[in-house]
Order: structure tokens, then C-alpha cells, then sequence
């Protein structure tokens, strides 16, 4: 049972929201890389700035001091968002496992060597989701979700009007950008079996993806295999390189990847040696990396 099963909208109808199963969670996600690649769509830009402005504040209050007690606090307002439907069904739930995510977010980026130095680099969270190990894309997504409910809840407020959808005045917590703090609005939202839903536009929303190994992937046929062409680096002859029958030669980029590839707490060093390759693999992934294609997912 679906989003639009269940409330009557047609099946041909298209939606800008992802349609998500009732009865348990996608597999999905909210992917800061399509956030930061979207934002030419005015709700789009706004997830983007909000989670930006709290990265910022986490970052400049407590990460780089290292306030631990004010750090947790603040984090402890990441409840699971379990109105979204995304995610690992049946696992990852309530205060308890809210509570050591907040640790682990905590502790992820005072280990991390840019967020330490206060590096406007992790203040973006497709950065973060990409450089600082410990976040994974489960928890950049709720931590998203959390962030951006007041946007989310607009959003979802609008597609039930349009589509007649029956709501309930209900108050959410979200992070206010103005004021730097948590804060509750109300907004008329649907429920299903007693509990509430917000829906996501489908813009923004991915399946699994292993961003570190995309970025590696895209530095060894991008930059690695320019080195070696320029003999820029020391390797075997012939081990990166074969040589075609008319005297081209060819970059071996699946042997680079397997060779140089780095694990996700080192690839800082990726990016403090070939300046400018984050901006390059944000521009790389938004053609590489679309959203989520629903008609792909098996019932």
C-alpha cells in the first residue's frame, strides 16, 4: 500500500513526491548530492541552506572547540524520522539509537582533520557524507530530515492540498536558521494508522550509494591517470597503461582504482592534492548520479 493507493490519488498520476510504501520503510535516502545539484529548485535551495547554516553552527560552536556536553545537546534534537518511510525497516529505531547517532556524529567529525580546523568544507553535507567516516548515507539522511522538517512539512502540505488529501493539525521540531535553535511549528499533515507522514520530493531522494568509491573511482581516470601518463607518479611500466595495436596508449582505469584507491578517513588527502576535484565530482554526479527511478524498484 502505497502513499497514493491509500489516499485515492490515480496511479498514472505523476507526482513530485516520492510515493512511499505505508506498511514498512524504502530504501531510500535523502542525498545531499542532489540537494547541493537542485538548487535551482527554490525549495530545493532552501534544504540546502538550512542544512548548511546548522553544519555551520555545529561546526563553529562545537566541533572546533570541542564541546561535548553543548555538542550532544544540540544533536539530541535529531529524533528518528520515522514520518518519512525511508530507510532500513525495522532497524535503526527510537531515542535510544537517536542518542548514539548523536555521539557518533559528534565524534565522527572532531576525528575528522577538515572539520577540526574549522574548514568550510565539511559546513556542506554532501562533503561530510562524503569525506568524514562514521557519517553514512542512513545518517546524513535523517539528519536532513530532522534539519529540514519545516520545509518538508510545507511541501507535504502542498501536495495534500492539491491532491484533497485528508490532514491533521500537527506540530513538528525543526532547526530554525534565523535564530540558530531548535523550534516546533504546526502544519496539516496526513496520517496512516495513527501516525504521521511527511513526503519528500523525488528530486532529492537516492537508493544505496557508496560515494567513496565513486570519488575514487572518478580521481583515477580524472587526475591519477593524468599523473601517469605525465609521470608524475612512480609504477611498473605497462601496469596502468596498454598499449593498442596502432601505438595508442590506453589508461588501465579499473587497475588505477584497485591500486591508489583510498578508504574514506583518507581521502582528505585526495582533496588536499588535486585542489578543485570536489567541485569537479559535484558537477561529475549530478549527471552520473541521478534520483531515485522508482519504476526500477521491484513490488
Amino acid at each position: 500500500m502505497t502513499f497514493k493507493e491509500h489516499f485515492g490519488i490515480p496511479n498514472d498520476t505523476v507526482v513530485d513526491f516520492l510515493d512511499i510504501p505505508l506498511e514498512e520503510d524504502l530504501t531510500a535516502f535523502i542525498c545531499p548530492f542532489l540537494i547541493a545539484n537542485n538548487r535551482d529548485i527554490q525549495l530545493v535551495n532552501e534544504i540546502y541552506a538550512q542544512i548548511t547554516a546548522f553544519l555551520q553552527k555545529l561546526n563553529r560552536n562545537f566541533i572546533v572547540p570541542n564541546n561535548r556536553i553543548g555538542g550532544l545537546e544540540f544533536l539530541s534534537h535529531l529524533h528518528e524520522p520515522n514520518e518519512y518511510r525511508l530507510g532500513y525497516s525495522g532497524r535503526n529505531k527510537g531515542s535510544g539509537i537517536a542518542d548514539l547517532k548523536a555521539e557518533i556524529i559528534f565524534v565522527s567529525l572532531r576525528n575528522n582533520r577538515f572539520a577540526q580546523q574549522g574548514v568550510t568544507i565539511t559546513n556542506e553535507a554532501h562533503n561530510v557524507l562524503l569525506l568524514v567516516k562514521g557519517i553514512g548515507q542512513d545518517i546524513m539522511s535523517d539528519t536532513i530530515a530532522n534539519v529540514s522538517r519545516d520545509i518538508l512539512a510545507e511541501f507535504t502540505e502542498q501536495q495534500c492540498i492539491q491532491y484533497g488529501v485528508q490532514t491533521y493539525n500537527t506540530a513538528i521540531e525543526y532547526y530554525d536558521p534565523l535564530t540558530s535553535l531548535w523550534s516546533t511549528r504546526n502544519y496539516d499533515l496526513p496520517y496512516y494508522n495513527g501516525k504521521v507522514i511527511i513526503l519528500l520530493p523525488k528530486k532529492i531522494a537516492s537508493g544505496n550509494r557508496q560515494y567513496t568509491n565513486h570519488y575514487n573511482y572518478f580521481l583515477a581516470g580524472n587526475h591519477i591517470a593524468k599523473d601517469i601518463l605525465n609521470d608524475k607518479v612512480d609504477i611498473p611500466d605497462g601496469k596502468f597503461i596498454a598499449e593498442l595495436k596502432d601505438g595508442t596508449k590506453k589508461i588501465i582505469v579499473k587497475q588505477i582504482y584497485r591500486t591508489f584507491r583510498k578508504p574514506k578517513n583518507k581521502l582528505i588527502d585526495f582533496v588536499v592534492n588535486y585542489q578543485g576535484s570536489l567541485l569537479e565530482f559535484l558537477d561529475y554526479a549530478k549527471t552520473h548520479y541521478p534520483e531515485l527511478d522508482m519504476s526500477s524498484i521491484i513490488e
